[in-house]
């Protein structure tokens, strides 16, 4: 057998399985055209092997095949995943039949294919992954609509076990379908194991191997797809999330900041004192940040921010910035303008970057006339400064 013959039979395999109509028929074209160029690039979406997962999970460029983020490899890598946490928990748990249920928690960020018309987004994602899991027997918590990536794991380790299951020992995962700062034609998949953290080795090497035993799809997830589209044609989630516990469960994130000790009220005990408090202005780098964002500053009493116009609605085509990350140079250009422009000027900049789990910071300095772009090192010992002044006026032990 001849190298590309190779590639032919990997491309047919894998569009066999593909529940999306989309992917599938663009590589139903490209065998059928036959070109060498037609055959370069045939030979790139189908090389000998695949994308490989790790602590971080997955990410990668949206298209076909094998080491692209598509739907046929979001179902691959769900399928595996839910066999591992079965067995883990299994093995856990001398008792089968009264072992607690096992409830997953799936958040998904705005990310789609714009660049290419591959109708592959984190959406789809979100739903293909809730369909494995429900197949496996996994109850799911499908959040509805985008939400930061840190709702996601507070999710797996206070809401679920302790609000959603008080009354039952359940075990608890999590999967976030973000690609985080990456650039626009990239999208990716964040798993937190039971105890709320991403995972970690040797759970990645497990859960790796688990996809690799998984990798033919265990029913018809496309017939299970249309089937819901059918069904609920006008909801996003097709039926599959729960829109109440979201929202209950936003309100409980907030909540536990509230309880925890680090709200001094500071902002809210004398309106005299809001003088010295820096006016802000906020990017969500076009990404779902904006509304956590405005409800973190009510929470810490804090007048409203100036946000990033231009910047504020979740974009997937990231139109104003080269790289979503609020680290690189020049990504906060734009806020650094929107600050100059108010009046009075705003003289804090805080920015996170797409799914809302990274902090950027920067400071304007009058004496110079520039911005002072803190380093994550800096941040870390402000915050970290904070923590120590708040517990320690507690006589707090932590």
């Amino acid at each position: 057998m001849t190298p590309m013959t190779e590639v032919t039979e990997r491309a047919k395999a894998w569009k066999s399985h593909d529940p999306n109509d989309t992917t599938a028929r663009f590589v139903q074209d490209l065998l059928n055209d036959g070109a060498s160029s037609t055959n370069e690039k045939l030979a790139k979406l189908f090389p000998d092997g695949r994308l490989q997962f790790g602590t971080a999970g997955l990410r990668s460029r949206m298209q076909p095949g094998p080491v692209g983020m598509n739907d046929l490899v979001v179902v691959q890598t769900a399928q595996g995943l839910a066999r591992y946490v079965i067995q883990e928990h299994k093995s856990n748990n001398d008792d089968e039949a009264s072992s607690p249920p096992i409830c997953a928690v799936i958040g998904y960020d705005h990310r789609s294919s714009t660049g290419e018309s591959f109708d592959i987004s984190s959406l789809s994602f979100a739903i293909f992954t809730a369909l494995v899991f429900m197949e496996a027997g996994i109850k799911c918590f499908l959040m509805d609509g985008l939400v930061a990536t840190p709702l996601v794991p507070f999710g797996v380790s206070r809401y679920v076990p302790e609000i959603m299951y008080k009354e039952q020992n359940v075990v608890s995962f999590g999967v976030m379908i973000t690609a985080s700062h990456n650039p626009a034609q990239d999208a990716g998949y964040k798993v937190y194991w039971t105890d709320g953290c991403q995972i970690r080795s040797p759970i990645d090497q497990g859960i790796a191997k688990s996809i690799e035993e998984n990798l033919t799809p265990w029913t018809d997830y496309k017939k299970l797809y249309n089937d819901k589209k059918t069904e609920f044609p006008e909801d996003p989630c097709l039926g599959l999330s729960l829109p109440s516990e979201t929202a209950k469960l936003v309100d409980a994130y907030y909540d536990a900041i509230l309880r925890s000790g680090l709200v001094s009220g500071l902002g809210k005990s004398d309106p005299t004192s809001m003088k010295a408090v820096p006016r802000f202005c906020y990017t969500a780098m076009h990404g779902v940040g904006h509304r956590f964002a405005k409800q973190s500053f009510a929470n810490f009493g804090l007048s409203a921010f100036v946000s990033v116009p231009e910047q504020e609605k979740p974009d997937p085509t990231f139109p104003t910035v080269v790289f979503p990350n609020p680290e690189e140079k020049g990504a906060l250009d734009l806020a650094k303008q929107c600050a100059r422009q108010q009046e009075p000027p705003c003289n804090i900049i805080l920015a996170n970057d797409p799914d809302a789990d990274r902090l950027a910071v920067s400071e304007y300095n009058p004496e110079t006339d520039s911005w002072n772009d803190l380093t994550g090192d800096q941040i870390g010992v402000l915050l970290g400064h904070w923590l120590w002044n708040q517990f320690s006026s507690l006589n707090d032990p932590r």
